[in-house]
């Protein structure tokens, strides 16, 4: 049973005290000039490899799960620490984006593939963007603005930190993105689309198993959320993946690739299975290209039982 003193229960006082010190950290980050605070960002990443011993063991199982056959133990292990290392400098970048002007962020991000949106914004219509946590993921939002595109996502509250929660979502929309929380959100998003936005979804993370089809990731089935393929079939709406790269010198490349050609046989179990396999097989591809920019630190997979003797 919790204590509770005054109404407020102990079991609140660390999320709360984590908020304040991410409140902290980036209200540091960004007196900073960017040089230093990407330093630091950096060296906490390195910091966390050796110190979140649980998140490191995941991300050196799933590494070996998705490329032990081609890499050595001690390549695993870099990469590994590259991918905490990444993540920190994309903590940094976050909290300094809403402080970041547009010409500042043009000059940051060099844009590959922008001809794939031309033919698309001229309906009007608006669209889906198919997203993963690779390289720098938030960094894509303030971006919109280059092409005049309104972007949603659909995103994940963080229920056991609300403070934290209300906070993210607060910078993200200061840099002009609409969050659309998970829960209920197949309404919000046909508004959204009706309005001529594009819809950002998130593919990567584990999903619930009465929830998921499950598709080769790596040559592993892993369970994968249907909702974008699902959406993306009712709505005959096109379906962009795009991906932020973190390149030297605290620069980024925003990657457009072509729309996904979707599968639309009447068998709607099978191409809800079929898309969302080639859409998995897409971000698949890129990972391979940039392995210690993704999320590895998610049990992407799930464990096999251990056999009781």
């Amino acid at each position: 049973m919790l204590f509770v003193y005054e109404g407020f229960a102990l079991g609140k006082i660390l999320p709360y005290f984590q908020f304040l010190l991410a409140k902290i950290f980036g209200f540091l980050v960004t007196l900073l000039p960017e040089g230093p605070s990407l330093w630091v960002g950096r060296r906490l990443g390195a910091l966390a490899y050796h110190l979140v011993g649980e998140r490191r063991e995941v991300a050196l199982e799933n590494l070996h799960l998705a490329l032990g056959p081609e890499r050595s133990e001690q390549e695993i292990r870099s990469v590994a620490k590259r991918v905490f290392q990444n993540l920190g400098m994309t903590a940094v970048e976050f909290f300094r984006m809403p402080r970041m002007g547009e010409e500042a962020l043009r000059q940051k991000v060099e844009v590959e593939g922008v001809e794939v949106l031309e033919g698309l914004l001229d309906n009007n219509r608006g669209g889906f963007l198919l997203l993963s946590h690779l390289g720098n993921w938030e960094l894509m939002a303030p971006c919109g603005r280059f092409f005049g595109l309104g972007v949603s996502v659909v995103a994940k509250p963080i229920k056991k930190n609300p403070w934290l929660d209300r906070w993210v979502t607060e910078i993200r929309e200061r840099v002009g993105l609409e969050v659309i929380p998970t829960e209920g959100a197949s309404k919000k998003v046909l508004r959204a689309l009706s309005q001529g936005r594009w819809i950002g979804i998130l593919i990567d993370q584990r999903a619930k198993r009465r929830e998921a089809v499950w598709v080769n990731f790596f040559g592993r089935k892993a369970p994968t959320t249907p909702a974008l393929s699902v959406l993306a079939l009712r709505t005959r709406a096109p379906v962009v993946p795009v991906f932020m790269v973190r390149e030297e010198g605290g620069r980024h490349r925003l990657i457009f690739k072509e729309p996904v050609k979707l599968v639309d046989t009447g068998d709607v179990k099978g191409d809800i299975e079929v898309n969302t396999g080639q859409m998995t097989q897409i971000l698949e591809s890129m990972i391979r290209q940039y392995p210690d920019q993704w999320f590895w630190v998610h049990r992407r997979w799930e464990r096999k039982k251990k056999s009781r003797p």
